[in-house]
């Protein structure tokens, strides 16, 4: 977590410009993470102390638990979403979805302000704890695509992605978060994959899928977790307040 800022310091001057909707519940815990990191390391106090945020809850068609149905109806979808935040007046673009970010170059040049890259967060933080190899729980779409396989590879850390046999289970609770069925089935299957991750010899593991965020949590296993959700989050905080 980010350090304390004085109050001082504190007085947000940008807007966050936030495309979510991938799904509703992932982008819902997302806001939840920016109104509590705001309160506990901005200290946020009066609705003035919080950053203006758009959020637009974009329902993908083409896209589902397992990640892209149909890329090109996807694309189409997510350069509209960009734009119409640029449009509102927001300073810089958070997507809470991983998923997505295989797309990120499309997006980036659609608008003349900046997106931040949820995947170069992550794996800056990978880098910064000085691990070196650290497995993977993400969409379907985001194992096949090598969409951290790649970025984490140029920083010299090495990946575990999921087994097609576990890729399913993490579909299915990618699934189950969405709908809101999930459950303690869910946790001990993700628990399990991440530990076999670090009998592999993942020194973490990154949550790169923000839905899985609500089916396992640090406090489910001793293995380190990356939450792609919260440090997105830090992020975007850390740009509206100024860092």
């Amino acid at each position: 977590m980010k350090e304390d800022i004085s109050c001082a310091q504190s007085k947000p001057h940008k807007t966050i410009g936030i495309l979510g909707g991938m799904g509703a519940a992932a982008s819902a815990d997302f806001y939840q993470h920016l109104v509590d990191l705001a309160q506990h390391h901005y200290h946020a106090e009066q609705d003035h102390d919080f950053p203006a945020m758009m959020l637009y809850n974009l329902p993908l068609v083409g896209f589902d638990e397992t990640g892209f149905v149909d890329v090109a109806q996807v694309k189409k979808q997510l350069i509209a979403g960009v734009q119409k935040l640029e449009h509102v007046g927001c300073d810089f673009i958070v997507i809470p979805c991983n998923t997505v970010h295989y797309l990120y170059d499309d997006m980036q040049a659609a608008v003349s302000i900046p997106i931040i890259s949820l995947v170069e967060v992550v794996a800056k933080a990978v880098k910064d704890a000085g691990y070196t190899k650290v497995g993977l729980l993400s969409s379907q779409s985001t194992r096949n695509y090598h969409i951290y396989e790649t970025t984490l590879a140029r920083l010299g850390i090495a990946t575990i992605v999921a087994s097609d046999t576990e890729q399913s289970v993490l579909n299915n609770a990618i699934l189950h978060v969405i709908s809101g069925s999930q459950g303690l089935h869910e946790v001990e299957q993700l628990a399990a994959i991440v530990a076999r991750y670090a009998s592999d010899g993942a020194q973490g593991t990154i949550v790169g899928c923000t839905e899985l965020p609500l089916a396992i949590t640090q406090k489910d296993t001793s293995v380190s977790l990356f939450n792609s959700t919260v440090l997105l989050a830090e992020e975007a905080l850390r740009i509206a307040y100024g860092g």
